[in-house]
């Protein structure tokens, strides 16, 4: 498992790392950002606050796809600079665990890979506007930057529950693209248990129950 690293670190990444230097079409992650694009469409004019902009690769995707409304923060003063000289668009400074960051006319969140490298990750999602619609990834791999990371949807619905309704969950690679609503949830007992937003009865319980005693035998079996 890695650390959570500092604005020198990621100062150093986006200055020396040709990947953020491209055009967004040329980038790695390009692929996922289309996803992002698939997720947007289903909403008018989104008003979009993105966390950890990086060097405004993304924005200038959003631009070109006649998403006006944007603006973009990332605590790295580097990220922030090449992200003004590509593109046009409002970009400062800010940290995700600040709430002055989030003191912005928005109504959707745009976080990709900013989550897995933050450990207080719940502050960051406090720090966003209840109702607002959001659109994260997270990675299933490690890295040295990487204080998490999710082998399944389900990890990540176990993890995030409390904080956000998720509508859909996509993968692609080995990055998982989340559909969300910014909410916040006061599980009961059996949904703490099983921390999820379903209403769970004590039949669904037994239910449960058996599947996970028959799943355990089978491992055991073999």
């Amino acid at each position: 498992m890695g650390v959570e690293k500092s604005e020198t670190f990621y100062d150093q990444k986006f200055g020396s790392e040709l990947d953020y230097q491209n055009h967004y079409k040329n980038s790695w992650y390009y692929v996922h950002w289309t996803q992002i694009i698939k997720y947007l469409k289903k909403f008018d004019k989104p008003k979009i606050l993105e966390v950890g902009c990086g060097t405004g690769q993304l924005a200038e995707y959003l631009s070109d796809e006649g998403y006006k409304y944007y603006c973009g923060f990332d605590f790295s003063a580097k990220a922030i600079e090449i992200a003004k000289n590509r593109i046009n668009l409002d970009f400062f400074v800010g940290n995700a665990l600040d709430k002055k960051s989030f003191e912005k006319d928005y109504n959707f969140i745009i976080c990709t890979e900013v989550l897995e490298h933050i450990k207080d990750d719940y502050k960051v999602l406090n720090n966003i506007e209840v109702g607002s619609n959001i659109i994260f990834s997270v990675p299933n791999f490690d890295e040295e930057s990487h204080v998490r990371w999710f082998l399944s949807e389900r990890q990540i619905k176990r993890r995030y529950f409390r904080h956000i309704e998720i509508k859909d969950i996509t993968r692609i690679g080995n990055i998982y693209i989340v559909l969300g609503i910014r909410s916040n949830f006061n599980p009961n007992i059996l949904q703490t248990f099983f921390a999820t937003r379903e209403n769970i009865s004590i039949n669904s319980f037994t239910i449960r129950l058996k599947h996970r005693i028959k799943n355990f035998l089978k491992i055991k079996r073999i």
